[in-house]
């Protein structure tokens, strides 16, 4: 039997509208990377590809077309075609109000689910070494960590190793980056972490993040964040950085592989914004003028992130003005 391989791919937030500072071939662009890296698994003959969550950006079911939903029916399809598995695990924007039943009564991701793509919750039904997590309301409580893993040392014919990977949707950063942030995040290190509650062996994946972490490790575990399929704000990160997936052996843990992609001048309206700004400034410029900061001010995320950053703000506080803000965007 030859060694498992599985490709995790970051979130797709596909909308019909693009967003504010996106040209209007912002899904059409990602429709397309989806169709290459099904080419690519069947290429390197991967066993599965594992969406970590956040397939659609709205909540709302009124606010995906069928059009929207037909055109990634395609890609699941696609998929099929080339004989390769399509798994989800699914995320925080692919629910209504936090309501994981809502995914099958009235999502859109619950239409992919019955049109063919996998829904992953738990061990793999077609026997790979592969467990998932979707989003889960609390995650930075103690114990859970361990309750979000429940069922990860029952499996049949699986036992909890090293050669294991568990794919989720959750708020996690690299240790180093994790002090720096303003909102609440998994816990990775000591007893109750989530690094402990894997047995400190093993490699998760995760979604939610939308920047790139690449691959670390932690207490024993490897962890991995290609950072988002999509590029949706106009952050000084999505302008730097490349489009990549992971792909996973039991031997080599995660190896980060570039999908092809347009450039940040074509896939933002950099010339409009910075018209709108008064500003006329070279791409070079324009990353320098702007360092770290959110260009987009305008758009919820750029909200979100201000909420997210504010110190005088409870973390419960947070929380409900972000839930407010995702549910209506």
């Amino acid at each position: 039997m030859t060694e498992p391989k599985i490709i995790c791919v970051g979130d797709l937030h596909v909308s019909d509208k693009a967003p504010v500072s996106a040209t209007e071939s912002y899904t059409d662009d990602i429709l397309v990377m989806l169709r290459w890296i099904a080419d690519y698994a069947a290429a390197e003959k991967a066993d599965a590809v594992v969406l970590a969550g956040d397939v659609f950006h709205h909540k709302a079911p009124s606010r995906n077309s069928h059009e929207l939903v037909l055109k990634m029916i395609a890609v699941v399809k696609y998929f099929e075609d080339k004989q390769v598995r399509l798994l989800c695990v699914t995320g925080n924007h692919d629910v209504m109000n936090g309501v994981m039943d809502s995914v099958h009564e009235r999502q859109p991701l619950g239409v992919l689910y019955e049109a063919g793509l996998e829904e992953l919750v738990g061990w793999d039904e077609g026997g790979l070494p592969l467990f998932g997590v979707p989003w889960r309301e609390s995650w930075t409580e103690p114990g859970d960590p361990a309750l979000a893993l429940k069922g990860l040392e029952d499996s049949e014919g699986l036992p909890l190793s090293n050669g294991v990977l568990v794919v989720t949707h959750a708020p996690i950063y690299p240790p180093y980056e994790a002090q720096k942030q303003m909102f609440e995040l998994v816990q990775l290190e000591g007893e109750d972490g989530l690094s402990a509650a894997m047995g400190n062996q093993g490699h998760l994946y995760y979604g939610h993040i939308h920047e790139d972490h690449g691959v670390f490790e932690v207490e024993g575990v490897q962890y991995a964040n290609m950072g988002a399929l999509s590029r949706g704000s106009l952050h000084e990160y999505n302008l730097n950085r490349q489009i990549k997936v992971a792909v996973w052996t039991i031997e080599g843990g995660f190896t980060e592989v570039v999908v092809p992609h347009k450039p940040a001048s074509e896939a933002f309206r950099l010339a409009e914004v910075m018209e709108e700004r008064g500003e006329r400034l070279s791409l070079e410029s324009f990353l320098a003028a702007v360092g770290n900061q959110t260009l987009d001010v305008s758009s919820t995320g750029s909200v979100i992130d201000h909420i997210r950053g504010r110190a005088d703000v409870s973390p419960a506080v947070k929380k409900r003005a972000i839930t407010i803000l995702e549910d209506v965007s």
